[in-house]
This record gives structure tokens, C-alpha cells and sequence, in this order.
């Protein structure tokens, strides 16, 4: 296995998060969009207590609007796509100028979503851009601690966002399963006890509680 600096673990493993925090998030807003087309409301409110968005919202369209395109709001989607672009041309010699490429034209079209008074077609570029991103990465990174680096960030996020949202929760120990059989396949540090908890849950019958896991998840690594 190979040495990967402190510096680029960081990295690495924050474009994983950024990337899969956009991809997710853009997915759940499609679906939260089409509700309110169809008259059925969204709980933003609720949402934003879920993901600790701070309440400064008057209604779902207001809402929809400011978390997506807002660059002034940290907590924004596309905030998270700078983020993830930021850490992508720091790294443009880890995962190669093609790769690069696919994080601009998520860029690309999310400001281009912000601009539209209709984004969802905007919106569904950004995600075909993020799934291009992950297989020209697996393809063009050739240090496996690199690629495992970035995928333990991608599944702290999709757990996290699983257990902040209530999904499947199935699917959310198998992707528990997943990450912790990744996380030995890199050295980056992690907390023994939060490591603990979620192997409890794992490999004992689910019976951690979800802010007690939630809170192992995003705690792990030390990164």
C-alpha cells in the first residue's frame, strides 16, 4: 500500500463526501420538487432539522431556491459543488485532467440550473456528470489507498445522509458493511470508539440508536 500524504488524505477523502453530498441531495431535491408541482407540499422544516440547516426559511419554494443555488449559503448544494471543485483542482495530478473534467461540467451545469427558472434538466446533467466522475476516477487513479481514500468518503456521506433522512434501513447496513470493510484497505486515522459502535450495530442485530450511529459515522476518521 502506498504512502498517501496527510495532506491529500484530506483531500481525497473530502472530494468523496462533497461529490456523493451533491449527487444525493440534487436526487432527493428532484424528487421534492416534483412534489410541490404536484401540489403535495415538502416538509422543509423538517428537513432542515434532519441535516441541522439553520431555519432561516418562509416557505418550500424560498427554500428549494436558496439550497440549491445560494452561494452565500454555506449549507447550499452549490456550495458543496465549489467545495468538491476545490478539492478536485488540488488534486488534478492524483485523479488526471479528464477526470477534472467532469467535476467543470457539474460546475458548469449547476450554474447553469441557478440561471433556468425550470432546472431540472440542469440538475440532471450535474448528477450524469458526478456518475462520469466516478468511473473516469476508478479508471485514471492507480493508487488503490487513493481510490479507497475518496469511496470511505463517498459512504460516510450516503450513510449519513440515510440516517439523517430515515431510509431503508437495510440498505444502510449494507452500506455500513461496506465502509468498514473499506477502511482497512487505507491509513487513515480513525476513532477506535466510534469504530466500535458501528461494528456493534453491524455484527449485533442494529441495536445502536441512530444519533449514536450517526454520530460514529461522521466521527470515524480523523481526517
Amino acid at each position: 500500500m502506498g504512502t498517501v500524504t496527510l495532506s491529500k488524505q484530506n483531500r481525497l477523502f473530502w472530494l468523496g463526501r462533497y461529490s456523493e453530498r451533491v449527487y444525493t441531495t440534487i436526487q432527493y431535491m428532484l424528487e421534492q420538487y416534483d412534489n410541490l408541482i404536484d401540489g403535495n407540499g415538502f416538509d422543509y422544516e423538517g428537513f432542515c432539522r434532519k441535516m441541522g440547516i439553520p431555519p432561516m426559511y418562509t416557505s418550500a419554494e424560498e427554500f428549494c431556491r436558496r439550497y440549491l443555488f445560494d452561494e452565500n449559503n454555506p449549507y447550499s448544494i452549490i456550495s458543496g459543488v465549489d467545495a468538491m471543485m476545490g478539492n478536485g483542482i488540488v488534486l488534478r495530478e492524483t485523479i488526471s485532467t479528464p477526470t477534472l473534467a467532469y467535476l467543470q461540467m457539474a460546475q458548469n451545469a449547476m450554474k447553469l440550473a441557478a440561471r433556468s427558472d425550470s432546472p431540472s434538466v440542469e440538475l440532471q446533467w450535474v448528477m450524469d456528470d458526478l456518475m462520469a466522475f466516478r468511473g473516469s476516477f476508478d479508471e485514471s487513479v492507480d493508487q488503490e489507498e487513493a481510490r479507497n481514500i475518496t469511496k470511505s468518503g463517498s459512504s460516510v456521506e450516503r450513510i449519513s445522509l440515510m440516517l439523517r433522512l430515515d431510509w431503508n434501513g437495510e440498505k444502510t447496513d449494507r452500506e455500513l458493511k461496506k465502509l468498514l470493510n473499506r477502511l482497512y484497505k487505507t491509513d487513515l486515522p480513525r476513532d477506535e470508539q466510534a469504530l466500535n459502535t458501528i461494528a456493534s450495530h453491524v455484527f449485533d442485530g442494529g441495536k445502536v440508536e441512530r444519533n449514536t450511529l450517526l454520530r460514529s459515522v461522521e466521527g470515524l476518521f480523523h481526517v
